[in-house]
């Protein structure tokens, strides 16, 4: 058993992340650090790549460019749905992201702004284009369980996150 983040290492993060102007964008919370399977997909390719090799303790500085974080900003077409095809309750205010069905299988969408009965979406992430400054500290580090490995992602300390429930 190999003690450093790889294939198959179930990781637990704190992180404070940056744009490069020093302006906060994100954090864990202190309670509940960031757990990922390492190998996949689960975080952005370009943090992932600089955390291999690292062990619990070990703090990095990570900058990752846009092309392996969120994307390139590119210019395309907003996506203009009725508030009434949402959930009366659903959250609809900029950033808040939501998945639709395509013919191409399932597609993340961000809410741009809601224009009276109109909520515009764009499929490029908030932080496409953005050049990422991470710290993170490794916590916790450990061998993924078959399940974590077959389902594509890590389960907390009961077992499973809320939406295992649905898979």
């Amino acid at each position: 058993m190999s003690d450093v983040v790889g294939e198959k290492k179930v990781v637990s993060i704190e992180y404070v992340l940056r744009n490069a102007a020093g302006e906060e964008l994100d954090r864990s919370q202190p309670d509940h650090p960031l757990l990922f399977l390492c190998g996949s997909h689960n975080i952005v390719p370009g943090l992932e790549k600089q955390l291999l090799g690292k062990a619990v303790g070990d703090e990095v500085d990570a900058v990752v460019p846009p092309e392996e974080g969120y994307g390139p900003k590119m210019k395309v077409k907003d996506l203009r749905f009725p508030r009434s095809s949402f959930p009366a309750d659903a959250k609809l205010e900029k950033g808040v992201q939501f998945m639709t069905r395509t013919e191409k299988g399932p597609m993340p969408l961000w809410v741009k702004k809601v224009q009276g009965p109109t909520v515009i979406c764009t499929p490029l992430h908030p932080l496409a284009g953005v050049e990422l400054h991470f710290h993170v500290k490794i916590l916790e580090l450990r061998d993924a369980t078959e399940e974590e490995l077959q389902h594509g992602h890590a389960h907390g300390p009961g077992g499973h996150h809320p939406h295992d429930e649905e898979e």
